[in-house]
């Protein structure tokens, strides 16, 4: 059995999006042990309050060796349960609302992060001053995590996955089911990474 992953939204949805029903099947499936995390349907507003009380809640729920996929304001939520110390494994960052030089707290060993150029959603980000969001989602990382953090270009051509663009492109109908399959099969190279006997992978 692989190890337990939390699947956290972004704002404006919540648990009942199709996109995490989907995933959730796609990584049990996959023999993982998936569910969702929900903290409600949320604002832009007022995300800056509550972020970190979710954050908190979040943390407190996690169990060494769990891996955790987020969209948007999910993977700001992620970031900050990991730099509270939750005992994260690995992290799927999916078009991250966070800065593009924050890299996960350094215990967490693995990290893909889904980026394109046309993420949209960075400029609506700017509006809101002292916010924890930022163009993570649109520029990947600006600093050095390697090897540890891979950024996954969604607007170039992957093998069984085609090129996407925008915010949420990963998520929409059509290309949800090929970029799933990606992102497990992804999310199933690095965790053997970890777990594979002999083998070490670095953390910065």
């Amino acid at each position: 059995m692989k190890p337990r992953i939390l699947i956290v939204h972004g704002i404006h949805n919540n648990d009942n999006e199709a996109w995490m029903s989907y995933l959730l099947w796609k990584f049990n499936g996959a023999g993982w042990n998936a569910h969702k995390w929900t903290y409600g349907y949320a604002y832009a507003m007022l995300t800056r309050w509550q972020n970190p009380d979710r954050a908190l809640r979040l943390a407190a729920m996690i169990e060494p060796g769990d891996v955790l996929l987020g969209h948007s304001n999910g993977c700001c939520l992620i970031w900050m349960a990991a730099d509270l110390g939750a005992p994260i494994s690995g992290a799927i960052l999916i078009n991250p609302a966070l800065d593009s030089d924050k890299v996960m707290a350094k215990h967490v060993k693995w990290v893909n992060v889904y980026a394109n150029r046309q993420d949209e959603a960075v400029k609506v980000a700017k509006v809101f001053l002292a916010h924890p969001w930022g163009s993570q989602g649109r520029d990947g990382l600006t600093v050095d995590d390697s090897p540890r953090s891979r950024v996954i270009w969604t607007s170039s051509e992957h093998i069984n996955a085609p090129a996407v663009h925008g915010h949420s492109a990963v998520l929409a109908p059509g290309a949800l089911e090929p970029w799933s399959q990606k992102i497990v099969d992804d999310a199933n190279e690095r965790q053997g990474e970890i777990t594979e006997p002999g083998l070490t992978l670095a953390v910065r």
